[in-house]
Formats: structure tokens, sequence, C-alpha cells
């Protein structure tokens, strides 16, 4: 067999991968908007009831696929904000969809006035040393995340939060972050509808302890037992977080599709609060 024939034969066998892969999935790609038609940046996509989905990117585009085998599921589009939009697998019949989700007012938060007696807490793990080592690899995927949980008889107002990690060639240097609260209702994390607060980590912008810092606008009151959760917004690619730390020393609590979980090792993300007395 001449080299001609070789190639020849080796084309039709990716031709023929590539067609039964489009047999066997359903492509679904669009871009997200509101009523207004501004675009909804790191919009959540995902199969109802189970652990399959994806985040449109910061401009409200998304594109993915979908195995046969879902066609008789059903795909939930959400943001904080707007209301959700439901629409059955099997009803996609173009790879170009057009999603436009109703606004949906925020729940409205306190005006922020915090009183004279207040003391400053920090809740979370800052250290960033310890025997053992956790690694957060590119398995947690876009739309996961990292609890910090904070349990206060009165009032808090969340005024920064910050993370550190292991420094090495693989490690991810650049990661838009959205910071979300959920309220604990009859046992189960529940998301509040707040206003998103969004800011990026740059290992360009870490501190002399190698910390990175984000002040918030504003203040954010919080008030019981919450939990905030730092959710990467974008995907790691090959790219890894490494985080030291010690049994015994806090807990490191992970967000994905399938739920909650947690390790007996504190990783070192933190959120800073002032505390009412």
């Amino acid at each position: 067999m001449n080299r001609d024939h070789v190639i020849i034969i080796s084309l039709l066998i990716i031709i023929s991968g590539i067609s039964k892969l489009s047999a066997q999935t359903i492509k679904a790609s669009g871009h997200v908007s509101g009523e207004d038609g501004e675009s909804i940046p790191y919009a959540t996509i995902q199969i109802r009831n189970k652990a399959i989905g994806t985040l449109a990117n910061v401009d409200g585009n998304f594109a993915f696929h979908l195995n046969q085998s879902l066609r008789d599921d059903t795909l939930s589009f959400s943001s904080l904000g707007y209301e959700r939009v439901l629409i059955p697998v099997c009803d996609i019949a173009t790879d170009s969809l057009s999603i436009v989700l109703p606004h949906k007012p925020y729940s409205l938060q306190e005006v922020v006035v915090i009183p004279p007696k207040t003391k400053v807490k920090t809740f979370g793990r800052t250290s960033m040393s310890g025997t053992f080592e956790i690694q957060i690899a590119s398995g947690k995927q876009e739309g996961c995340g990292v609890g910090v949980r904070l349990n206060v008889p009165k009032r808090a107002w969340i005024t920064s939060v910050s993370m550190g990690w292991i420094q090495r060639a693989d490690c991810v240097t650049r990661m838009p972050f959205r910071l979300n609260v959920y309220e604990k209702i009859d046992g189960e994390w529940v998301l509040e509808n707040r206003p998103p607060v969004i800011f990026t980590y740059t290992a360009t912008e870490l501190d002399e302890k190698g910390r990175f810092n984000y002040k918030l606008p504003e203040p954010m009151m919080v008030e019981g037992d919450k939990m905030i959760e730092f959710e990467f917004l974008e995907p790691m690619g090959d790219k890894s977080i490494y985080i030291k730390s010690n049994i015994m020393a806090g807990h490191t609590i992970f967000h994905s599709r399938d739920g909650w979980e947690s390790i007996p090792t504190g990783g070192s993300f933190a959120v800073t609060a002032t505390v009412e007395k």
C-alpha cells in the first residue's frame, strides 16, 4: 500500500469518526441576553436535575455538545437577576439559539449603615502553609466553586475576600470569579438572588505574602448561616491550583453540579467582614 492510499484511508477513518460523533450528539450553541437586549455574562446552562452543563462566556455566548441520550431532558438557562428559561432538548432544531431571560427583581438589600459596635473577623483560612497539599485541577470546571461558611448570630458586612496558593509553572495565573451567597433552608444550601459580584484574580496582583485580595465596591450585608462561594467562571484548561494545609485546619468546601462536598483540610480562601457585636 502506497503513501497516498494510507493518507486517503486515514482521512476516511477521521471523517467516519466525526460523522459518528455528530450522529451521537446534539450541538447547542447561541447567545443569552436580557429583555433589553444586553448580553448576560456567565449565564448558567444546565440539563435540569443533572450534573451536566456549562457557563456562557463574558459576552453571553455558549457552545457545547449534548449526548443524544438526553433528548428527553430539559435545558435550563439561568442567571442572578433573571427568570429561568427551560427548553426541551428535543426542540433544539438549530445550533444557533437566541435565549432571552426575563428580568427578576433582586432581593431587597438593607441600606448599608454599619453600627458603631462592631469587630472585624476573618472567616475561612489565610495561612498558606501545611503538611498536606490539595490540588484543585481542571476537573473542577467552570460553574464549580469553593465555599467559605459564615455563621453570624447578628448582622455582618463582607468588605473583602482573599485567596492564595502555591505558585508553580502550571498554576492558574488568571481567573474570573463570582461571589455567590447561599442560605441554609431545610438542610439545603439555596442560592440567594443578589446582584452579582464579579472580579478577576491575576497572579500579577499578589501581595508580599503571595495572596490576592479583593475589596468589594460596597459592603455586602449577611445574617445567620450563609455560604459564600468563589465560583470559577472560566475553564482551567491544563492549569491547577495547589493549596497547602493541615488536617483539622478547617474544611475546604467544594461546590459542583453534583452538590456540596467537604474535606477536613482548610483551603486558603477567606472572607473578611465587619461583624455586629
